[in-house]
């Protein structure tokens, strides 16, 4: 049977994420959660944060779910093989970091994609934001 990722649990744990960015006062991002297949089933935008983080946040986590693997992980694969985003055939894929797969032991569930700040702090955030939701399984 397969494990899903609950709607309500990813919107708890997002606004929890939203309230501990709010109150260090960084600048706004956006939180993206998307189902095993790469199809949307959450998101978030702060105040203020730019449009084009939209997709980017968005496309970080479709690209984690259906790479099964981190977008920075993606990225240092493309880099070591000499691959090129196009020999994916898939538009919507990211090698931005900031993109994580969900697993409920070594089933992927969903993935979760941040963006809006620095790309290590994406990828920091897009980490707790996916072990959050990881422990609420």
């Amino acid at each position: 049977m397969l494990v899903t990722v609950s709607i309500s649990s990813v919107a708890r744990v997002c606004q929890l994420m939203v309230d501990q960015l709010m109150a260090d006062e960084g600048q706004p991002v956006c939180l993206a959660a998307v189902d095993h297949n790469g199809s949307l089933i959450y998101f978030y935008r702060m105040d203020d944060a730019p449009e084009r983080l939209i997709n980017i946040a968005i496309g970080k986590a479709y690209t984690a779910a259906r790479m099964g693997v981190s977008t920075a992980m993606f990225r240092d694969r493309l880099i070591n093989e000499n691959l090129s985003m196009a020999d994916f055939l898939d538009e919507k894929f990211t090698s931005l970091p900031g993109g994580v797969p969900l697993f409920n032991q070594l089933q992927l569930i969903g993935a979760v994609g941040v963006s809006g700040r620095a790309l290590e702090d994406d990828v920091l955030l897009c980490q707790q934001f996916a072990e959050c939701i990881q422990m609420s399984l």
